[in-house]
């Protein structure tokens, strides 16, 4: 079971995405957060430290004319939360909308977020979160 600080620290970090405050995320991350990025991106590294998962986050949300993800249940799985989250988007110069159900993986450290992957799709999050 997801403690009810951890799920308000992962709420608050919705918050601050629909918000596009990137800031107020990175003040709910640990100084050495690092962001999971799948295998197959084998130019990117992965981003570590709020320097670089900032200017992440900031790229990331950049991307999108509309970014709202909004999270509907927080399930502990071993030392990972999934996040499984409604999420209603639209990319920059685009006119369709997505919405979708996605998950998102967090490891949540001393009330800081340690590690984040974003927009896991559902059927693999609880499988992925398992075995990291």
């Amino acid at each position: 079971m997801v403690s009810d600080h951890d799920a308000a620290i992962l709420r608050r970090f919705y918050e601050a995405l629909n918000d596009e405050d990137v800031s107020a995320a990175m003040d709910l991350c640990a100084s050495q957060v690092e962001v999971y990025l799948p295998p197959d991106v084998v130019s990117a590294v992965a981003p570590r430290g709020h320097r670089d998962v900032s200017a992440y986050l900031r790229e990331f949300m950049d991307s999108w004319h509309m970014y709202r993800p909004q999270p509907e249940d927080f399930v502990k799985t071993g030392d990972r939360v999934v996040a499984l989250v409604h999420l209603r988007a639209r990319g920059k110069g685009s006119r369709f909308e997505i919405e979708e159900d996605v998950a998102d993986v967090f490891k949540v450290d001393e009330g800081k977020i340690s590690q984040l992957r974003l927009y896991v799709h559902r059927e693999h999050a609880l499988p992925q979160a398992s075995s990291n």
